[in-house]
């Protein structure tokens, strides 16, 4: 059996799934700010909180700080979530702001 591949991300860098919808992603250190195409929501995943979703999409997802995270097969739910928050410590520091702001526009 294989295990589940960790990926570790310096702060401020991307990692694409180009189809997240057979993936459970559990961030294990930092901060992770992770969106899906044509989907409203963004989720904060702080260590310990998983994501993962039944949609073929593409997620990106954004180290806030340095963070890791293991991609994983999704389980049999469709949906499970530690209770990501939408709003977290991370998200707090104006350094954060400014970057996340200077990423998005260029």
């Amino acid at each position: 059996m294989d295990a589940a591949p960790t990926v570790s991300l310096p702060a401020r860098q991307l990692f694409a799934i180009a189809d997240a919808s057979t993936a459970r992603i559990t961030c294990t250190s930092g901060c992770l700010w992770l969106t899906l195409d044509d989907d409203p929501r963004d989720v904060i995943l702080e260590p310990g909180d998983s994501f993962a979703t039944g949609e073929p999409r593409r997620a990106l997802l954004y180290a806030l700080q340095g963070s890791a995270f293991v991609l994983a097969p999704q389980p049999q739910r469709s949906v499970r979530r530690s209770e990501a928050k939408n709003r977290s410590d991370c998200m707090r520091s104006p350094a954060v702001w400014a970057a996340t702001r200077a990423a998005s526009s260029g």
